[in-house]
């Protein structure tokens, strides 16, 4: 749905403007309509055609109420901006062309109100003036003249409402989500919170979550302006009906998103536009979506790139649009970065934000993320993450697609890697490799295994990694005595001497190459020797229907350490099983 909102000074006709299109008076409290001037945001379906609505979000033009404004425009599609022919451009219209400005809301209708009550010469030097001034800051923008009491003006505002609404286009590469701006309970139906939807649609089955504690919500119904809903499109009013918790549980300001992508933190990075200087250090307040916190600044030099302390955490989507508030009114605005202390700040001088950028200084300091990881870091669904990636040599998806990391690093740390392997077969020429469980169990390991085995460099055997055609080759010193020692072995038949003088390096070469076999009490056999003993024990299990120490010792005449340990290795291999004692 199409999102429209109100903006300008206090009492220069925007609730009336409102009610004109839609029929709804958007004051609704008892104070708004006594003092005639619109203190919360109010809400009105607008149908642009038949069967095609847009949501009019009616914003307060009152300085003292100017959070309420930032709240209704933070993300919206289309803004209609107020003056009134008879009173002209105020304060309260500046500051609400600024914070539209740093919001990067770009499509708005400046309608000049209450042309009734001037003359045409005021009308067409007020035009000009108001031209000139949209013309320096908004990139589309159309200038109309309207009079409510005369009715005249509305269906040229409607016409071009609807070419507006006929040239936008939604970005879908954001999760759904919704800033709760009103917390309420109904009899018969319990907890229900309202918000403009943003991002993507929901439906009753989807899979949210709610800030601050991130907790599941079970969705009850949806509705949109009275209506019952099966799904929800962004740009509409949500009103959600929440079956597991209670209206003392949410708090007006907090988020309502897919869940995944929202973060929470005290610190932020912002990309930075003033308009007026604001002061290193300085105290802030601070305002995104439906939520405020009070900091201070610290500005990155030679960047628009600042850093923001905030005294409470705020709930986020990285790329949320901010404005920046002091004693003087609306300084500043502009998008959240980053949400975690950058180790090297220098990077961010003369620093181009943008999605490329900001993922690269992201990597600079992980090296590997997961796509879930990434969806908080850039606060875009996993679509847009796997298209963005492949679109871009520099970066490397892996993993069936699950994990990120910059191609270069991928390309040094794959070198290392190989390098390693090459020095331990230099250090251990008789092991098979490493063994892939000795390695580091971070998940780049597996990623550099994998490139540098798809590229033939390495290869895997038996749980070793090792390089391409490797195989152990003893030194001519090492073979004169693994011969000897298995001369040795062999001589002594079933009950080799266990008094073994070799290396451990040389013993696990032999045991590795199944040139000997290792068995229980520090017994080992080589291969020929083992098979035959195997095959004499076998013989006797199957004429006795069992097998065990006493037969034999009886047949074959070893003692008990060589029983027992040619047993044990049966077992192992799962030939014999023990039964009882």
């Amino acid at each position: 749905m199409y999102s429209i909102c109100t903006a300008g000074h206090v009492n220069h006709g925007k609730t009336s403007l409102v009610k004109e299109l839609t029929g709804v008076n958007t004051d609704r409290l008892k104070e708004e309509k006594k003092r005639g001037l619109s203190i919360e945001i109010g809400f009105a379906k607008y149908p642009l055609s038949k069967n095609l609505y847009a949501s009019i979000i009616d914003t307060p033009g009152h300085e003292s109420f100017v959070r309420n404004m930032i709240s209704g425009a933070h993300a919206v599609d289309l803004v209609i901006l107020v003056v009134a022919a008879n009173e002209g451009i105020k304060p309260q219209t500046i500051e609400h062309l600024n914070i539209l400005r740093l919001l990067s809301i770009n499509e708005i209708i400046l309608v000049i109100t209450k042309t009734d009550l001037v003359d045409k010469k005021t009308i067409d030097k007020l035009r000009n003036e108001l031209d000139g001034f949209l013309s320096k800051n908004i990139k589309n923008f159309n200038i109309l003249e309207l009079s409510i009491k005369n009715k005249t003006g509305i269906e040229n505002l409607k016409k071009i409402i609807l070419e507006k609404y006929n040239l936008s286009k939604k970005d879908f590469s954001k999760p759904a989500r919704l800033s709760i701006d009103r917390v309420f309970s109904l009899e018969g139906k319990g907890t229900i919170i309202t918000g403009t939807l943003i991002g993507s649609k929901i439906t009753k089955d989807s899979s949210l979550e709610i800030t601050p504690d991130f907790k599941e919500i079970k969705i009850k119904g949806l509705e949109s302006f009275n209506t019952k809903m099966e799904e929800i499109n962004p740009g509409s009013r949500a009103s959600i009906n929440i079956q597991n918790m209670d209206i003392s549980d949410i708090k007006k300001g907090e988020i309502v998103s897919e869940k995944g992508f929202i973060v929470r933190s005290k610190l932020i990075y912002i990309n930075l536009k003033k308009i007026n200087e604001i002061k290193n250090n300085s105290e802030i307040s601070f305002h995104t979506g439906t939520q405020k916190s009070i900091g201070s600044i610290k500005h990155i030099k030679n960047s628009s790139v600042a850093k923001i302390y905030l005294r409470n955490k705020i709930s986020f989507l990285v790329g949320d649009k901010f404005i920046i508030r002091n004693n003087n009114g609306t300084v500043g605005g502009g998008e959240i970065i980053f949400y975690e202390q950058v180790i090297d700040e220098n990077k961010l001088t003369n620093f181009q934000p943008n999605d490329f950028n900001i993922f690269s200084i992201i990597l600079d300091q992980m090296n590997v993320l997961s796509i879930n990881q990434t969806k908080k870091y850039l606060g875009k669904n996993i679509k847009y993450l796997q298209n963005f990636v492949k679109k871009h040599k520099e970066f490397y998806l892996f993993n069936g697609n699950s994990y990120i990391t910059k191609t270069e690093y991928l390309k040094i740390e794959a070198k290392k890697l190989y390098e390693d392997v090459k020095i331990y077969h230099k250090k251990f020429p008789l092991r098979n490799g490493i063994p892939i469980s000795k390695l580091n169990e971070r998940v780049e390991k597996n990623i550099l295994i994998e490139t540098l085995v798809k590229n033939n460099f390495i290869s895997i055997k038996d749980g070793f990694i090792q390089k391409q055609s490797f195989t152990p080759q003893p030194s001519a010193n090492d073979l004169q005595l693994i011969n000897k020692y298995i001369l040795y072995l062999e001589s002594n038949n079933f009950m080799p001497p266990t008094d073994n003088k070799l290396s451990s390096e040389i013993m696990t070469y032999l045991i590795n190459n199944n040139l000997i076999i290792k068995c229980s009490n520090n017994v080992f056999y080589t291969q020929k020797v083992y098979e035959k003993l195997k095959k004499e024990v076998l013989i006797i299990e199957s004429k006795f229907k069992k097998i065990n120490i006493d037969l034999i010792r009886d047949n074959l005449g070893l003692s008990r350490k060589y029983c027992l340990a040619i047993l044990d290795k049966l077992e192992e291999e799962k030939i014999v099983s023990r039964t009882k004692n």
